[in-house]
């Protein structure tokens, strides 16, 4: 069962403001299962299949606490990494960003916050 390391970021929007405050978090990647963890709360949700280099990228949905959202699931051949995007419903600003690598990759040198 191959395991991934990497790094996330949920946009949270600010009260009364149409701006969007980054905050950084942890991702990890077991066979299909995703945890994004952030200060204060986290994210898990399992992926409709394990993670392949060099498979196209696919789309899948999950149900969270405003509605449904689309997660985008692609590789950088180049990198060998993942990426994911998280797109809530009726709305074309990502509400998560995520990147997520082998863990004996050299990505791993990559500062986090």
């Amino acid at each position: 069962m191959p395991t991934y390391e990497g790094q996330a970021t949920m946009y949270m929007r600010m009260p009364m403001s149409n701006s969007n405050l980054p905050i950084a978090g942890t991702c990890t990647v077991e066979d299909k299962r995703v945890a994004l963890k952030f200060p204060f709360t986290g994210i898990e949700f399992d992926l409709p299949q394990s993670p392949k280099e060099n498979r196209n990228d696919f789309d899948f949905k999950i149900r969270g606490a405003r509605g449904d959202m689309t997660l985008t699931i692609g590789y950088i051949s180049e990198l060998k990494c993942f990426t994911g995007k998280g797109v809530q419903e009726e709305d074309d600003t990502p509400v998560l960003t995520f990147t997520f690598w082998p863990s004996d990759s050299a990505m791993k040198k990559l500062p986090t916050c």
